[in-house]
């Protein structure tokens, strides 16, 4: 991956403002799992061109795993500003907010990812967290379901379904 990373660095020197270059720089880095250098690949790129709605949810992901909750909702905001029907950006963002705490805005997401794309597993684990966490366990159970439907071999899904299951009760 060093190869691949100075082969794009040395075309850069040539043309900086190639944004895909930058993309590409970006993520080469995220895949040698340097995701400072990854977030600053992609902000470069996006100042070239920032109309890439799955650029700004790369941004979105790689902010999320460095725990910079704020810029990944920005960024992924952005990322389904330029492109709605995005779901992966929906799901991402969605994460972000379970893991901030936000349920209701989890809950929003969520319903928009799976309405996109109703076979995503993440969305319908987040959206089952979050009705859990509202207590809302009925809500969450089917959610749970759903995606164990979808993925029956999906752990965390099965620890929060029957948690659910046991207040429910």
């Amino acid at each position: 991956m060093e190869k691949t990373i100075q082969a794009l660095r040395d075309l850069l020197k040539e043309d900086k403002n190639n944004s895909e270059i930058w993309f590409k720089l970006g993520y080469a880095y995220f895949q040698n799992n340097n995701l400072p250098q990854a977030v600053k690949a992609y902000e470069a790129g996006l100042k070239i061109n920032p109309d890439s709605a799955i650029y700004w949810q790369n941004l979105g992901y790689f902010y999320y795993e460095l725990e910079q909750y704020e810029n990944a909702i920005s960024a992924l905001q952005k990322a389904i500003d330029l492109n709605p029907k995005l779901s992966i950006a929906w799901t991402e963002l969605s994460s972000v907010y379970i893991d901030t705490d936000n349920f209701d805005k989890t809950i929003k997401a969520s319903n928009q990812a799976i309405k996109l794309d109703p076979s995503d597993e993440v969305a319908w684990i987040n959206l089952g967290s979050a009705y859990y966490n509202k207590k809302e366990y009925l809500l969450a159970i089917d959610a749970l379901n759903t995606a164990l439907k979808l993925n029956p071999e999906l752990e965390f899904a099965k620890k929060i379904l029957k948690l659910a299951q046991n207040e429910y009760k």
